[in-house]
């Protein structure tokens, strides 16, 4: 950054071809990251404000023993949290030309 700003670079064009992108390979793995705790955090604020959702629901088929819905429920907030590692993996690689997939 400073060598561009040293170069004559305007501000926009340092924030826009320098900044931006290395601040948002942090982002990215945070999105990744957070993503779990989203959906965790779903099941707890369905229950405590009994909002009618997947959390809710999960809840009350473990309550009754519900199996099937239950290892519906796992498996889909499993699979959504796996295609959001996914895309996160492949925004990463786009934003750090340093990492390559073979």
């Amino acid at each position: 950054v400073r060598t561009a700003r040293g170069k004559g670079l305007s501000e926009r064009r340092l924030v826009v071809r320098h900044v931006v992108p290395n601040a948002l390979i942090g982002v990215a793995t945070l999105v990744g990251i957070e993503a779990g705790y989203l959906l965790a955090g779903a099941v707890l604020v369905e229950t405590v404000f009994a909002w009618p959702g997947l959390g809710s629901l999960l809840v009350t088929s473990i309550l009754k023993r519900d199996f099937p819905i239950v290892q519906g429920g796992v498996m889909l907030i499993a699979l959504s949290y796996v295609l959001i590692n996914l895309v996160t993996d492949l925004a990463y690689a786009y934003l750090d030309p340093r990492i390559r997939y073979d």
